[in-house]
C-alpha cells in the first residue's frame, strides 16, 4: 500500500489543515506531493502556530501543528506574483495529475491560477478547490467560525456552559475527507474517460453533511440539539461518564436493552432492575435519576477491574484516556510516522486508518 499512488504527482497550493491533510494522505500512499508555499510570507501560516511548550523551548523550526499534516512532501517556496516564478509553477503543473487549492474567491483570477490556466498546461488536470463558505465564497473562515455557523458549537458543551468549540479542527478534517473522496472519484473518471475535473468543496457544506442524526432529529421531529455534555439525545446511558473509586474515569455507550441488562448483572445494584430503566425509552425519560444510581455504583468500583468485567460481558464501555495513555497503546504506536524536517524531529499519527488484503 505504501506505493499505491507511485507515479502520481500532486501540486499542493493549499495551506492550514484541510488541503494539506489531503496531500499527506496521498504522500503516505506513495504519491509525489509538491507543496508550494508563499515565499513572501514565510510559507504556510501554520509553520508559526507553535504551542506554549514550543515557544518556551525555541528549539523547533516548525510547529507541531504544521508537522501534523505535512509529512512526506517536497516544499517549494515561490512568489506567484513574480512572472518568472509563476513559470516555475507552470513547469511543475505540466508534470502533475492533481492540484489542490484554497484560494479565496477572486484570488485565482488575480493571480491567473484558474482551472482554464491549469488546463492550458495539462489538458487532463484535476483541480480541487476548497472554500470556507458555500453560501459566500468570498468570506474568510477558519474552522472555529464554521463550528459556530453550522451548529456544532451550539450543541457542544454542558447545559450551563457557553457554546463550546471542539478541541480538534473537526470541520477541516471532515472537509479533507470530502476532498479525498472527490479526488478518488475524479481519478476514476480520468482512468475511464481520460478527462480532467474541476471540483469545489466547502467547509460549510462538509460540516452540514456531517450533522447526520442531529440534523434528522431536527428536520424530522423538531428536536433541537442542546448542550448536554457528552450525552446522546436518542440512547441512554450513552456518553455518560463515571468516576470510579480510584479516581479514574470511564464512559458508557449502551446501545440496546440487552446490553443494559448485562450492565445490571455486572454492577449488582438492585435499584437498576426496575421498569423505569427496562427499555431505552424509559431510560431516556428517567435519565437524571438513572445517572445518580449509576454514579453511586461506579464510585464503588476500581476502574480497570470493572472495565474488564464490562468488556467480558460485551458491554460497550471505555477508559477516558489522556494523550499520554492514548499513545502508549499498541494501535497508536503502530500508526506513528517520524520525519526529520530540516533538523526538527517530527512525529505524528498516520492519516491512513485502513488495511487492504489481497
Amino acid at each position: 500500500m505504501d506505493n499505491f499512488f507511485k507515479g502520481l504527482t500532486i501540486i499542493e497550493l493549499s495551506s492550514v489543515l484541510a488541503g494539506p491533510s489531503v496531500g499527506m494522505f496521498f504522500a503516505e500512499l506513495g504519491a509525489n506531493v509538491i507543496k508550494i508555499e508563499n515565499s513572501t510570507t514565510g510559507g504556510d501560516v501554520t509553520r508559526n502556530w507553535k504551542n506554549s511548550c514550543e515557544i518556551a523551548s525555541e528549539s523547533n523550526e516548525i510547529s507541531a501543528y504544521f508537522a501534523a499534516v505535512n509529512y512526506g512532501k517536497k516544499h517549494v517556496f515561490l512568489d506567484l506574483k513574480d512572472p518568472k516564478q509563476k513559470i516555475q509553477l507552470g513547469e511543475y503543473v505540466k508534470t502533475a495529475d492533481i492540484i489542490t487549492t484554497n484560494l479565496k474567491l477572486g484570488d485565482a483570477e488575480k493571480l491567473g491560477l484558474t482551472y482554464d490556466y491549469f488546463c492550458s498546461l495539462k489538458r487532463d488536470i484535476i483541480q480541487c478547490q476548497l472554500f470556507g463558505f458555500e453560501s459566500d465564497k468570498s468570506r474568510p473562515a477558519f474552522d472555529a467560525v464554521l463550528q459556530g455557523e453550522t451548529g456544532y458549537m451550539n450543541m457542544n458543551g454542558h447545559p450551563n456552559s457557553p457554546p463550546t468549540k471542539m478541541p480538534v479542527a473537526l470541520i477541516d478534517v471532515i472537509a479533507g475527507h470530502q476532498m479525498k473522496e472527490a479526488l478518488l472519484i475524479a481519478l476514476l473518471k480520468l482512468e475511464k474517460e481520460c478527462l480532467g475535473s474541476y471540483i469545489e468543496v466547502s467547509l460549510e457544506a462538509s460540516a452540514i453533511s456531517s450533522l447526520v442524526n442531529q440534523a434528522t432529529n431536527w428536520l424530522m421531529s423538531g428536536l433541537e440539539a442542546k448542550r448536554n455534555g457528552s450525552l446522546h439525545p436518542n440512547i441512554a446511558p450513552y456518553g455518560e461518564t463515571y468516576q470510579c473509586s480510584d479516581g479514574k474515569w470511564l464512559v458508557l455507550a449502551i446501545g440496546n436493552d440487552k446490553q443494559f441488562n448485562n450492565l445490571i448483572k455486572i454492577l449488582g445494584n438492585k435499584e437498576l432492575d426496575n421498569n423505569e430503566y427496562r427499555k431505552n425509552q424509559n431510560r431516556i425519560t428517567n435519565r437524571k435519576k438513572l445517572n445518580k444510581v449509576l454514579t453511586l455504583s461506579f464510585q464503588q468500583k476500581e476502574r480497570d477491574q470493572i472495565l474488564k468485567e464490562l468488556l467480558k460481558a460485551r458491554i460497550p464501555a471505555g477508559a477516558i484516556n489522556s494523550m499520554e495513555e492514548v499513545f502508549e497503546g499498541k494501535t497508536a504506536q503502530n500508526m506513528l510516522l517520524k520525519e526529520d524536517f530540516n533538523g526538527t524531529q517530527t512525529i505524528r499519527p498516520s492519516s491512513i486508518a485502513f488495511h487492504f488484503s489481497d
